[in-house]
């Protein structure tokens, strides 16, 4: 947890989940926004870091250091950083934008409601919240998904929040999220004598397909238990 995210927990009555939809609310900017600000991406402008002091109760200098590393690369302490970056060149003047910071080693995945058409493209209406999950346990995956039926049963739970990784190309072997004409399945795939074969796990059925009438969606790269 970062420090950006400590503060928002103590803003949220000690409650992490759902405070970047809440602050985003505040704010009137994007889940997306606040995520982004969350993993290091982005830092906010001269105006969200002033109403941001103003609802978590710090003073602005607070606020901004929550959006600082700790030191540079070679060494320089904080408070050196800060010095350095206290300027309009750290923010932006234009309310709407916001300047990129490196990668960091998280990234922020929406939970969707509907499976969306193509990714990038995704309704806002459909992000149910934004996790935050390190880079290499996410696998390249882009959003979650929740499961809602038990044929994957001993690979994939009801219940389960699957973490999906867009792909083209169907996977032989693989677990996979796919758009069939009555909707969306996660189903293991095989290709067999030139069909598409979606095999459930729980009972062993399976239905062929000609590559014309299913598509590819992503790859389930992995899965989350227990989520309430």
């Amino acid at each position: 947890m970062n420090k950006f995210e400590k503060a928002l927990m103590n803003w949220n009555d000690g409650i992490l989940r759902g405070a970047q939809a809440k602050l985003a609310k505040e704010l009137r900017v994007s889940t997306a926004t606040v995520a982004l600000w969350t993993i290091g991406k982005r830092n906010p402008s001269k105006g969200y870091v002033a109403m941001m002091a103003k609802l978590f109760g710090m003073s602005e200098f607070e606020v901004l250091r929550l959006f600082m590393p700790a030191t540079y690369a070679d060494g320089t302490p904080r408070s050196t950083a800060f010095q350095e970056n206290n300027s309009d060149a750290f923010y932006n003047t234009d309310k709407e934008a916001e300047v990129l910071a490196p990668q960091s080693n998280s990234v922020a995945l929406p939970y969707l409601a509907n499976v969306p058409a193509g990714y990038p493209d995704f309704n806002e209406g459909d992000v149910i919240e934004w996790w935050t999950l390190p880079r290499r346990y996410a696998k390249g995956a882009k959003y979650l998904v929740r499961c809602c039926g038990d044929s994957m049963k001993g690979s994939v739970e009801y219940d389960d929040l699957c973490l999906i990784k867009p792909e083209t190309e169907f996977l032989d072997g693989k677990v996979m999220l796919v758009k069939v004409q009555d909707g969306h399945l996660i189903k293991r795939i095989r290709k067999e004598n030139g069909k598409i074969v979606l095999y459930s796990d729980n009972d062993k059925k399976y239905k062929a397909f000609s590559p014309s009438m299913v598509q590819p969606v992503g790859l389930v790269v992995r899965k989350i238990t227990d989520v309430q």
